[in-house]
């Protein structure tokens, strides 16, 4: 999409598919009706059921476009600092700031949305019409134990979807082009650990890569921090994957196709 996984070297040593995108106008932030036909095009030939790499949070609009290709009813889990349920003073557009409303609107196989990672301010960004499908659990819950526990406690019926926006976590873990949470990525990891478990994933997408150019080393300062710390979540599904296909009472968490947009 940016470009951004060029400073990302290691992760073209994965099995991945890298679909490069750069090509494709009016997509930056603001997704116009002919990118998304030709994003859609070209995200066809891979099954939603995956993990996707999605680059910039400016982008996070895809996750939109990976779910509108399930075929079962699924709920959503978005870790994020930001809610990405905004209004926007255009009706119509899918921007990375409201695609969570669209999807709402758009999409009759999404039950619920549960919203983990922004500042209880942020709270008041979601229109009273979607609180019987949205759970919003801020950063600042995720600070108390009650605040793990009750997070514990979630549980939807429906098979997830987890998109995550590195940009949940701190400056240690993670360099993003928007302003960041507090949360390590040992905690993100932590919540990992608990989704797997309480819940049957159907598929997961990751953004928050750094998309800047102007400052070549910040660029390269990023793609190297970025890059470690997809690979310790990767490790980390991986590790959950495995744990929970060893027992035979629980299902498959993914079908392990993987693809990733550039």
């Amino acid at each position: 999409m940016s470009g951004a996984y060029d400073m990302e070297p290691l992760m073209e040593g994965k099995e991945f598919d890298l679909v490069d995108c750069r090509d494709i106008e009016g997509k930056d932030f603001i997704c116009s009706e002919d990118a998304q036909k030709e994003l859609s095009s070209r995200m066809r030939a891979y099954s939603p059921e995956g993990i996707h790499f999605l680059d910039s949070g400016n982008y996070h609009y895809l996750t939109k476009l990976w779910t509108d290709g399930l075929t079962v009813p699924f709920s959503l889990i978005l870790i994020d600092h930001h809610t990405d349920i905004r209004h926007e003073a255009f009706n119509g557009v899918l921007t990375c700031g409201n695609w969570v409303r669209v999807m709402l609107d758009s999409n009759p196989r999404l039950r619920k949305v549960v919203i983990i990672g922004p500042t209880e301010s942020q709270r008041n960004t979601i229109d009273d019409s979607y609180l019987s499908r949205v759970r919003f659990i801020s950063e600042e819950s995720l600070l108390t134990e009650d605040g793990w526990k009750a997070f514990s406690g979630e549980n939807l019926k429906e098979p997830v979807y987890i998109s995550i926006d590195k940009d949940i976590l701190g400056q240690g873990d993670a360099i993003t082009d928007w302003d960041q949470g507090n949360l390590s990525l040992d905690n993100l990891e932590r919540m990992l650990d608990i989704i797997f478990r309480n819940e049957k994933v159907i598929g997961m997408d990751i953004c928050g890569e750094y998309s800047g150019t102007s400052d070549l080393v910040k660029a390269q300062k990023a793609g190297l921090l970025n890059e470690k710390t997809n690979e310790e979540i990767l490790e980390e599904v991986a590790r959950d994957t495995f744990i929970l296909n060893e027992d035979t009472s629980m299902p498959p968490a993914s079908d392990g196709v993987s693809s990733s947009g550039r």
